[in-house]
């Protein structure tokens, strides 16, 4: 390959000039566009009068498109910053009351005046001023008397300096704006597909995807006597109504048939948490070999990583006999503690049994019941036990091919609650608030 060597000096200025056009347009379409060509604004500070209008009238004189106020009172000036959009300040440092270090120190422990840039003129020249400044974050010192070109050239390149952090800042909202968008997009196609697969459970067996939804309402309920927050609440209901999407892994040995299990089975049926949280959070042994990443929680709604959660929890026991992990107590998500006694009311309820261990499900009144559920959890369900009667029958009355539940089964859930409720009191119908 021929060695051409360097350009010659002409040329490389050619070049040079020509990138520096290229960023020039680059700057100014950014700046059109995201920054709306607006004007820069300066502030000007120092208490004595004469001062402010001659450094005015100085840079007006050179930029007469920059918007220039000035105050004397360093308080005003604190007021304005807050309150206004200025792109510099340029202070004095020698004032009574409060001095501009002392503004400077203020700027930079308030996030909404922290990122403008400050430019120092004083009369004092000691160093030890000189560092304390730069220190509190001032962009430059000038001394004065000031030369007007080499203040207005200081005070270009910083705000050069300070519309490239706009032009930054803009484009970083934007961009989350973007990422955000494709986030939800691919949470709502994860979940759309995670509702189609409880649609394949309903097929191999109509009785337990009802369940989900019964356990979905329940779950919910309780969730609102506990005066959760709304989303709170929601996020249960459909963690409620996913909980047991796991079974769908399941042989139809076990998931359809009626009797109990043999050890092994036993064993084989535990795993249905742990299939849960995989179908929900899509991990596999094979998916950080794909290059989007899918073994991560990138994407993943909030209702989703709570439905994962239950998945695996919901079998756990509030004294660590659970499974798949022997939580205890506290260490038990909050979510899967109130779609554990969900669960099981409906177990407890339900007219026609299908296999299960006998030991994985307690009910809710049985003697062991302090031992399994959180005590608050459970507090509720006995304040309200006659509440969640009505409910239940309201629930088992639902037929099997009732489409509408699988289509918007949260839109119903004010109906069937309300009727529940009847004549309660305001404190169990009311919807979530606050703790």
């Amino acid at each position: 390959m021929t060695d051409w060597g360097p350009l010659p000096v002409p040329e490389r200025h050619h070049l040079q000039a020509i990138r520096h056009d290229r960023d020039e347009q680059t700057m100014d379409v950014l700046r059109s566009v995201l920054l709306e060509n607006r004007k820069k604004r300066i502030l000007l500070l120092d208490d004595e009068p004469a001062v402010v209008r001659s450094l005015a009238r100085v840079i007006s004189q050179f930029h007469g498109d920059w918007e220039l106020e000035a105050v004397t009172d360093p308080e005003e000036a604190w007021l304005r910053l807050q309150r206004d959009q200025f792109d510099v300040l340029v202070t004095d440092v020698r004032m009574p009351k409060v001095t501009g270090l002392m503004l400077l120190e203020r700027m930079q422990m308030d996030p909404r005046t922290a990122s403008i840039p400050v430019v120092v003129v004083t009369g004092w020249g000691d160093h030890e001023t000189k560092l304390r400044a730069l220190e509190l974050g001032a962009m430059d010192l000038l001394e004065k008397p000031v030369e007007p070109r080499h203040l207005v050239s200081r005070l270009q390149q910083v705000l050069r300096w300070k519309e490239g952090q706009d032009i930054l800042a803009a484009l970083n909202v934007r961009l989350r704006r973007i990422l955000d968008r494709h986030l939800r997009e691919l949470a709502s196609g994860r979940m759309g597909t995670i509702l189609r697969l409880l649609i394949v459970l309903q097929q191999r067996n109509p009785d337990l995807a009802l369940h989900g939804m019964r356990v979905a309402v329940y779950s919910k309920v309780i969730a609102q006597l506990l005066k959760l927050e709304d989303t709170q609440c929601r996020e249960i209901f459909w963690a409620g109504m996913l909980h047991d999407v796991g079974k769908i892994a399941l042989p139809d040995a076990l998931l359809v048939r009626a009797g109990m299990f043999s050890p092994g089975e036993t064993i084989l049926w535990q795993k249905h948490c742990q299939y849960g949280e995989q179908i929900l959070r899509g991990r596999a042994p094979w998916s950080g070999m794909l290059p989007t990443g899918e073994d991560s929680d990138s994407g993943t709604s909030s209702i989703v990583k709570t439905a994962a959660q239950v998945a695996i929890s919901h079998h756990e026991r509030w004294d660590g006999t659970g499974f798949p992990y022997g939580l205890e107590g506290g260490a038990i998500p909050l979510p899967g503690r109130i779609v554990a006694i969900a669960d099981a009311i409906d177990h407890a309820t339900r007219p026609v049994a299908w296999a299960h261990p006998s030991s994985a499900i307690v009910p809710p009144t049985a003697e062991g019941a302090d031992r399994a559920f959180d005590p608050r959890v459970l507090e509720v369900f006995r304040r309200y036990e006659e509440l969640f009667r009505k409910l239940t029958d309201q629930l088992r009355r639902i037929p099997l091919n009732d489409e509408k539940w699988l289509v918007n089964p949260d839109a119903r859930l004010l109906d069937e609650w309300e009727g529940a409720a009847g004549p309660h009191s305001d404190e169990s119908s009311s919807p979530c608030v606050s703790e």
